[in-house]
């Protein structure tokens, strides 16, 4: 049985493919390397692998059918068209599908692979980890809860039967830690997330001192009875951070998919101030600092620097190939497939769909000092849980987020349990100060942001809540639980 390169298993399964009476095709192969180590409860993982494979979209019929294997022989690649091909038999005509797409005049920036990630070992990551580990440990009051190494890389190359054809690699290294303290009477934790597409972006020193600074800034929470309309700042993190973060949704409204089915109050406001001025909302697909970021997205279009929302004034979507054609746009490079560069899955087995690269909102004129001192009564929140829940069409969300009481232009105490409800969509127009400063995430670069009013409620925990959070403190002091939180 004869086994065809990557290559080869491409353009034989478009001439199959072809021949077998396809409209048209695309083919898309990728090679991945992948490691993931960890330790969670005192137990160590690790992930490690490398995912061949090929993948074809095929138009029948004027709609798409998929399919992908892992077996790159002749009679596999034959089987695997003869899947897509009926696949997208089933499904019917699309009256909204116009091709696959075409060669692009559009230019495309150049990514540099950094040849050093090659390098890379399982014993290096898990030898980061171990330093991470001993350096959380080792600083008083504090414990190590939970830790990630990672690293992915991944060559691809897609072509299709209209002349579309690009190869390119890329990849990224990182790090993710959480650590509890034991300070005060409630238990507190806190996290840690670095990384990038280079060796030389990122540290572990810097992911060590990360999570120990921010882990200290939770230290000795308290819980407080409050409800009412109060200004709350979302610290960069809690605005476009991975961890949940308010902004994710205002994306997701945004999605092309999600304005053509009307699940959006976005579908109509094209040239509308949707925000107060002095908002910009962008999606940097070539961020050369950034994890995911490339020449090319999922379908072959050159990827961009899209500015979304300019100065509270709607401009654009989110837009693929098939939607960007839809919405009588063009796509701006915005389809992606799920695990590429080695992260969340396998990207053979997904076909392209919309997402954003890298989010960013623009700087204001205050610093964030100014913000705060503002701020006469309060919260600064750093992470939001429960976004998932949100109703994403509406952008109407109620979550619970960790944070610090501000009173009279000063932050007084950390404080756990703030629960804040609203309509995102209005949000946006009550933000009244946004920040100079910006930090830069994994994903994103954000400043620090304030709404003027938004409805806040806590509430403090009753004795036997108390009780139970001293006794774990005990325990986990003396070490006899491992990693209570999780």
């Amino acid at each position: 049985m004869t086994y065809f390169s990557l290559d080869k298993a491409l353009s034989y399964g478009i001439k199959f493919a072809e021949k077998s009476g396809a409209e048209e095709v695309e083919g898309y192969s990728s090679n991945s390397k992948e490691i993931e180590i960890g330790v969670e409860k005192s137990i160590p993982t690790i992930k490690t692998g490398v995912s061949t494979g090929v993948s074809f979209r095929v138009v029948k019929n004027s709609n798409l059918g998929f399919a992908f294997t892992k077996t790159l022989t002749q009679e596999r690649i034959e089987s695997t068209i003869n899947v897509a091909i009926q696949n997208a038999k089933s499904k019917g005509k699309d009256p909204d599908f116009k091709s696959l797409p075409h060669p692009t005049k559009k230019s495309a920036q150049e990514f540099k692979f950094d040849k050093k990630l090659d390098n890379l070992t399982s014993d290096i990551l898990a030898s980061d980890l171990s330093t991470l580990i001993e350096a959380v440990d080792g600083t008083k009051g504090l414990h190590y809860l939970q830790g990630q190494m990672f690293l992915g890389i991944e060559e691809e190359h897609l072509v299709n039967s209209h002349g579309v054809d690009i190869s390119g690699k890329g990849g990224g290294f990182g790090g993710f830690a959480a650590a509890i303290t034991t300070k005060g009477l409630i238990p507190n934790y806190s996290f840690g997330i670095k990384g990038g597409p280079s060796v030389a972006s990122f540290k572990i020193d810097d992911l060590i001192e990360d999570t120990i600074l921010q882990t200290q800034r939770a230290a000795a929470p308290r819980t407080m009875n409050i409800e009412k309309e109060l200004p709350i700042i979302l610290e960069p993190e809690a605005s476009l951070g991975i961890m949940g973060s308010l902004f994710r949704i205002l994306s997701n409204q945004l999605t092309g998919n999600n304005i053509a089915s009307g699940a959006t109050p976005y579908s109509d406001q094209v040239g509308n101030q949707v925000a107060v001025e002095g908002f910009s909302f962008i999606d940097n697909g070539v961020d050369p600092n950034k994890i995911g970021c490339s020449a090319y997205d999922a379908e072959g279009t050159p990827r961009e620097e899209t500015l979304l929302i300019d100065n509270g004034i709607l401009k654009t979507f989110l837009l693929d190939h098939y939607y960007g054609n839809k919405l009588g746009l063009e796509s701006n490079g915005k389809s992606s497939r799920v695990g590429q560069f080695g992260f969340g899955g396998d990207p053979v087995k997904s076909q392209p769909n919309i997402s954003t690269s890298s989010l960013e909102i623009s700087p204001g004129d205050s610093t964030k000092e100014e913000i705060i001192q503002e701020t006469k009564e309060g919260f600064m929140l750093r992470s939001l849980m429960g976004l998932h829940m949100s109703d994403f069409s509406s952008g109407r969300f109620s979550v619970t987020g960790f944070g610090w009481y501000i009173k009279n232009g000063e932050i007084k105490y950390p404080v756990q349990g703030i629960s804040i409800s609203g309509v995102l969509p209005d949000l946006l127009k009550n933000i009244d100060m946004i920040s100079k400063e910006r930090e830069s995430m994994l994903l994103g670069e954000c400043p620090y942001i304030r709404f003027a009013s938004v409805k806040t409620t806590a509430k403090k925990f009753d004795a036997k809540i108390r009780f139970s959070l001293a006794v774990l403190k005990v325990l986990t002091t003396l070490k006899i639980m491992k990693n209570p939180m999780f």
